[in-house]
């Protein structure tokens, strides 16, 4: 229970990062964002959240989000697999 619980956790963690990479990509192209760009936005990341955190790695050579998410999304996958394991 407790390391499915874990798990759950660093997925949600991995949908952070990609949010937050989103956001990045967001301020690059709409500089003056609304409401809209912001509900598009959120969809959109929600549905490609593991690719988004590639972009600010790629063009501007920073990858601690890319790094935060797939090491969330591997660390999530061990313990919630160990957490069905145990029941």
């Amino acid at each position: 229970m407790i390391l499915s619980l874990l798990g759950y956790i660093f997925y949600f963690v991995a949908v952070i990062s990609g949010y937050l990479a989103a956001y990045e990509i967001l301020i690059q192209v709409f500089p003056d964002y609304g409401v809209f760009h912001i509900i598009i936005g959120g969809v959109v990341s929600l549905m490609f959240f593991p690719i988004i955190p590639l972009y600010p790695g790629i063009m501007l050579g920073d990858w601690t989000l890319a790094i935060i998410c797939y090491l969330s999304i591997l660390i999530g996958v061990i313990l919630t697999k160990q957490g069905s394991k145990v029941k």
